[in-house]
């Protein structure tokens, strides 16, 4: 009896030292130790992320390094008309001039309406306007070589594609040529699309399609004096269905013939070749015919194409003008032009 009193009293000590040396475990486990608080937390109310003004200046630089980055590698690709001499060498044909780009023609290929493609009266000491001029010299002495009294010496402008500045070269040569105090006529035989009525403020109740009229309208009512001395135009006339056949018959033929007697320069603005079969048929008149294109824009393959296209027809293409040329900082080759000479302000 004795002994189970004992063994219980032992039991409970037992559990009693048990439960006494968990409670130091626990204690133990919950002390701080060396740990010191140094302040106290504070809430800004501030989020630590997303930072979104750095993640919007860093889409803003990637985004704009990106697009530039395609856009010079699309430019790279693109096998258009830069350098001169890579022309003549693919062409086999020579450019004759590299015509500046100006503020008038600028203006119009931004479709802006007082833009004043005559650069005489727009900017006339510009680097584009005296390349216009070496460009007359050329034709001057290309025409004079075997005649040097003829008269009636027709020059024929065309360009592969349209937007390339052909009719601005062609009003502004025919302006030049106005100068040497010779009578100069531009012909506006882009049918379809000519508007060198409105470069020289001519209203055009009768032009070149209207001649082919059942009425048989003479020479003179077709033909439009300019503001300019020395220049007369003949528009483009009434929009008709046939240009191309109408260009062709033997009638038009009479009337070069004619023009030929009465003016020292013809200066003919046609279609793009890529575009009709006009130009081919209108440069069979022709003393000179000249290739309009566009630098940096115009493709070479259809450069090229457009000259074979007159080469197949036996017609040779005497030169390219090379419109519209900037100076690029990619563009450290290219010799045309780095001075303005002019005027001082």
């Amino acid at each position: 009896m004795k002994l189970a009193e004992d063994a219980n009293i032992n039991k409970e000590i037992y559990l009693t030292l048990l439960k006494n040396y968990e409670q130091l475990k626990i204690v133990e486990a919950g002390q701080i130790g060396f740990a010191r608080i140094i302040d106290f937390p504070s809430n800004t109310y501030k989020p630590i992320a997303p930072r979104k003004l750095v993640i919007w200046l860093l889409g803003i630089i990637l985004g704009g390094g990106l697009g530039a980055m395609i856009v010079l590698l699309r430019n790279l690709m693109r096998d258009v008309v830069r350098d001169p001499r890579d022309i003549e060498a693919k062409m086999g044909v020579p450019v004759i001039a590299t015509i500046p780009r100006s503020r008038s023609s600028k203006g119009l290929s931004n479709g802006k309406a007082n833009t004043n493609p005559l650069l005489s009266y727009s900017n006339n000491s510009s680097l584009s306007y005296e390349a216009i001029k070496g460009l007359r010299t050329f034709l001057m002495s290309g025409l004079s070589q075997g005649a040097v009294n003829q008269r009636g010496k027709v020059i024929v402008l065309t360009a592969e594609s349209p937007e390339v500045g052909k009719s601005f070269i062609c009003a502004n040569l025919a302006e030049v040529f106005s100068q040497l105090d010779k009578k100069v006529l531009v012909i506006d035989a882009d049918m379809h699309l000519g508007s060198l009525h409105k470069t020289f403020n001519v209203e055009q109740p009768a032009g070149l399609a209207d001649y082919f009229s059942p009425t048989n309208p003479k020479i003179a009512s077709i033909t439009h004096p300019t503001s300019i001395d020395n220049l007369d135009l003949i528009p483009r006339g009434q929009q008709t269905a046939n240009p191309s056949s109408l260009l062709a018959s033997d009638r038009f033929g009479e009337l070069m013939k004619e023009l030929t007697e009465h003016y020292d320069y013809i200066i003919v603005n046609t279609p793009p070749v890529l575009a009709a079969t006009d130009a081919v048929v209108l440069s069979q008149h022709a003393d000179q015919v000249l290739m309009v294109t566009k630098h940096n824009d115009s493709l070479e393959g259809q450069l090229a194409y457009a000259i074979k296209q007159m080469n197949k027809a036996k017609i040779e293409v005497d030169g390219i003008v090379l419109n519209d040329v900037q100076q690029g900082m990619l563009d450290k080759n290219n010799y045309n032009y780095a001075y303005s000479y002019g005027h001082s302000k």
